[in-house]
């Protein structure tokens, strides 16, 4: 799998899992939701920025170089 598709995947889970999490606890409140919303948004965005590929192994390279 590629490195995006996984960042999309944890993310989208995360985002159900906090979101379930808030329907499962009933807020109700705006200042709840507002709550729920930043422990959905914030560390994914956080994983996306700080996840890098990781560095490009020996034969990758060379491979990259024969192009």
């Amino acid at each position: 799998m590629r490195l995006n598709s996984i960042k999309a995947m944890v993310t989208a889970v995360w985002v159900f899992v906090v979101c379930a999490g808030a329907i499962a606890l009933n807020v109700g409140s705006l200042s709840g939701w507002t709550v729920i919303a930043a422990l959905a948004i914030v560390p994914p965005l956080v994983m996306i920025w700080r996840w890098k590929d990781p560095p490009a192994t020996m034969s990758e390279i060379i491979q990259d170089a024969r192009r």
